[in-house]
């Protein structure tokens, strides 16, 4: 699309962007705001110099859209071989005491691109995030939290910033560009502080995922109730950071830097609050009068359950609180000095003398991190908990819990959620009794908050906004012959239900598939002669059979789930041990071990991933076989001495330089591609060909990545080449954006991708900011309805959505009808 078009669909609000504009910079002089580019160049080659293209990508230009100084970044995929359009900017910015990052943004054909990300250089590493536009029409913000932003390699902290970088992912060979505006950080003006540790760079990978992760949620915790938090890194913290916070809270924090420590001990020692969550050093806890033991594993399953406070518990708290945790720190109180609030509860309702949470002057601390489970009642113990510590929080959580009472979905107050409901209702009987109960609750917060009773208001609140979107999923309609599936990634079932209680609830609730993960490249959780049985399956039986009984029971069908190459955390270690002598694990592009996955063009590996999946679809009564990770890694795998002879053999020629050829060389570039391609589709078709001849009536389907184009590059994942072989019956792309428009977008390209194959698409549902937020799952159902998809896949199938997100399907979007 021409530039030019855009100018034009931009002159009807040209004045109105003007005035933005212009109030915009007034604040940014007047409030502080940390300029990051104005892009206020004299010329097309000055900001041609500051914002260097790299390779393959096309220069910027400067442009002028309704009054606002802007800069262009085409996008030239057509015809392009780069995944990417990306260019960088050199500059020196300390983002310490910032909260968010904001810019203008405008693209009117996003299509082309899977997703936009930027990046902040700090250190030996970055901060990364991603973001989707909301709409083509017209300029909008985009925000982005520093919590939201994940890490890659060693940052050196915010307050360190060295370069930046845009991003558009390629996602279909056709050009489009964007425009970027008004680059700005906003200044922290909260009063939670939550640590994430950066200084954690040599946990594994997963590890660093999951910290993030929490401190991320927690920041989302705050926000559901009104509070404003911000992420700071633990290599940014510093006593001068942490003046005039009220609240900092360690949601796990394995590791700390020792500045961070001695600025968490003066923060104390200055009057400041601490809440902590399965993780305290000694010199903090030394200032808090709570004692740190040992780690405690359970010693029978869910010994850790439910916590339970003491009648006399925190204001407001709930009595019980579902938590399945997996180990927990082992604390104790300091006589005169702490108090244990509550203990950990067995699934049987057997005490522990464990203490759960346990509280002094100035911490409150809980033996496990917060799990996103009995979501309602969890953010009910952390406002309590934060509230012990900061009497404050109660007034102001109220009125913002008002003010959000229908914010959900697309709605963005009360009065519209409950216009559309009335429309959709047509006076049927039980939507129209939940909007009547949401409306009484609201009357009763407000008349509360009136009288200053901020917990009753508080309440009330809370509840004002689950009968209101009660009464939303009540009006939302089931559709017939509609394939409905949750992935579950545990091979047990959710954490404390079991496969029996599992099936029912998905049957109960218009669910009709299941797919659950019974097995990986070195571990299967069932009764196999191919890969070595996890220990569980003597203690706690074969759980493909376990499973099938209960899908049979209650008519779910049942896909059962591998993932490829990688040997999962179960693998008994001397199997993982014999793979690695037997030189059949990979190896990254710098020539260091990958022991986690097994090397896709080895033979007998290919062989072991076929052999494990026909087992499955032959000896046991499946509906199919569904393959993940059915890929490589990433780029940099594999190149192992096996790759390079077997390679060298497909391609008739010696490498000279290996691997530094393959992606340098174009011949070999080309060359190296498809040959890992190939080494991936060989065990796709090798699968699909043997179960089309021994037991037709079983479906093969995978779980993929979502752009094509780019992945089948970049992972060896050619899904589309599947899909017009015949190899798949259904395929999954895993399309985890919390925005409707992006997941729409993708779903309608990725159908031309599958053709005659059958496409569901992934919804990422538990990976989302808010994972149990089922107005924003109702609404990515409804785009593969109005797509035609005839079905669609949730990741993931845990306690939270077995608990408190089926039941919301099962009134309206899922019904089943009798």
């Amino acid at each position: 699309m021409r530039f030019r078009k855009l100018t034009l669909k931009l002159l009807g609000w040209a004045w109105t962007a003007w005035a933005v504009v212009a109030t915009t910079q007034a604040a940014s002089a007047k409030n502080g705001l940390v300029s990051i580019d104005t892009f206020k160049y004299p010329t097309s080659r000055a900001a041609q110099a500051a914002w260097q293209p790299m390779s393959g990508s096309a220069e910027v230009t400067l442009t002028n859209l309704a009054g606002l100084p802007a800069l262009r970044m085409p996008c030239a995929f057509r015809g392009a071989t780069n995944e990417r359009a990306s260019w960088d900017r050199t500059l020196s910015l300390d983002l310490r005491d910032s909260q968010e990052i904001q810019f203008k943004f405008f693209c009117a054909d996003p299509a082309p691109v899977d997703y936009f990300s930027i990046y902040f250089q700090s250190g030996q590493g970055w901060y990364a995030a991603t973001f989707s536009p909301s709409t083509t029409q017209r300029w909008e913000t985009i925000t982005i939290r520093k919590d939201e932003a994940r890490t890659e390699g060693r940052p050196a902290g915010w307050g360190k910033i060295r370069a930046v970088r845009v991003s558009a992912w390629r996602a279909l060979d056709r050009d489009t560009e964007f425009v970027l505006a008004d680059w700005v950080a906003i200044p922290d003006r909260s009063e939670i502080v939550v640590v994430r540790s950066d200084s954690a760079v040599k946990l594994p990978p997963a590890e660093i995922r999951a910290m993030n992760q929490q401190s991320q949620a927690m920041v989302e915790h705050f926000k559901a109730l009104g509070l404003k938090a911000v992420e700071a890194s633990d290599l940014d913290l510093s006593a001068p950071r942490l003046k005039g916070k009220r609240l900092v809270v360690l949601p796990n924090n394995p590791v700390l830097s020792e500045p961070a420590i001695d600025a968490l001990v003066a923060y104390l020692k200055q009057g400041g609050k601490l809440l902590a969550f399965y993780t305290l050093p000694v010199k903090l806890a030394a200032n808090t009068g709570i004692e740190i033991r040992g780690h405690i594993r359970p010693n029978q399953p869910d010994q850790f359950a439910t916590i339970r406070f003491a009648t006399r518990g925190p204001a407001a708290i709930p009595q019980e609180i579902t938590q399945h945790s997996w180990n927990i720190v082992e604390a104790r109180p300091v006589k005169g000095r702490s108090k244990t609030l509550a203990y950990w509860y067995s699934q049987d309702g057997q005490n522990t003398q464990y203490p759960a949470v346990l509280a002094s002057t100035n911490c409150v601390f809980m033996t496990h991190i917060l799990l996103p489970e009995d979501l309602a009642r969890k953010r009910t113990m952390l406002l309590s908990l934060a509230a012990r510590l900061v009497p404050a929080f109660w007034p102001q959580t109220t009125k913002a819990m008002i003010q959000q009472m229908g914010q959900f979905g697309s709605f963005r107050s009360f009065e519209t959620a409950s216009e559309e409901i009335v429309r959709l209702a047509d006076q049927r009987a039980e939507p129209v009794a939940a909007l009547k109960q949401a409306r009484a609750m609201r009357e009763l917060a407000i008349k509360k908050q009136s009288q200053r009773h901020w917990m009753e208001a508080a309440a009330a609140a809370r509840d004002a906004r689950h009968f209101l979107i009660e009464a939303w999923a009540r009006v939302q309609t089931s559709e017939a012959k509609e394939q409905r599936a949750f992935w579950c990634h545990s091979a047990f079932g959710p954490s404390g239900l079991g496969w029996d209680e599992s099936a029912r609830l998905l049957a109960e609730n218009g669910f009709t598939a299941v797919l659950p993960n019974l097995l990986w490249g070195g571990v299967a959780f069932y009764e196999s002669h191919v890969l070595p049985m996890a220990p569980e399956v003597k203690t706690r039986g074969d759980q493909l059979v376990q499973c099938l009984a209960a899908c049979r029971k209650y008519g779910l069908q049942c896909h059962v789930w591998k993932v490829c190459w990688n040997l999962g955390s179960a693998t008994p270690r001397s199997f993982a041990e014999r793979m690695k002598q037997e030189g059949r694990m990979q190896v990254k592009y710098d020539g260091t071990a990958n022991d986690s996955w097994l090397c896709p063009s080895h033979p007998l590996n290919q062989q072991l991933e076929i052999d494990a999946m026909i087992e499955v679809a032959t000896q046991y009564d499946v509906d199919g076989v569904h393959f993940d990770y059915i890929r490589y890694p990433d780029r940099d795998g594999c190149f192992c001495a096996g790759c390079r002879e077997r390679f060298e053999k497909v391609a008739g020629t010696r490498v000279g330089h290996w691997p530094a050829d393959v992606r340098n060389e174009k011949t070999l570039a080309t060359q190296w591609l498809d040959f890992r391609r190939d080494n991936i589709t060989r065990v796709v078709a090798g699968v699909s060909e043997a179960i089309r001849t021994k037991k037709p009536q079983v479906k093969v389907s995978a779980a993929v990545f979502r752009n094509w184009p780019a992945d089948r590059d970049s992972v060896g994942q050619d899904w589309k080449l599947w899909c017009d072989r015949g190899y798949l019956d259904f395929v999954c792309p895993m399309d985890y954006t919390a925005s409707a428009l992006e997941f729409g977008n993708s779903v309608a390209q990725q159908q031309r991708w599958a053709g005659r194959v059958a496409c569901y698409p992934g919804i990422g549902l538990s990976v989302w900011p808010t994972p149990a937020d089922v107005p924003r799952l109702i609404e990515q159902i409804l785009v593969c309805r109005n797509l035609g998809t005839r079905g669609f896949t949730v990741f993931d199938y845990r306690a939270l959505e077995a608990r408190e997100v089926l039941p919301w399907c099962g009134m309206g979007i899922t019904r089943r009808e009798p």
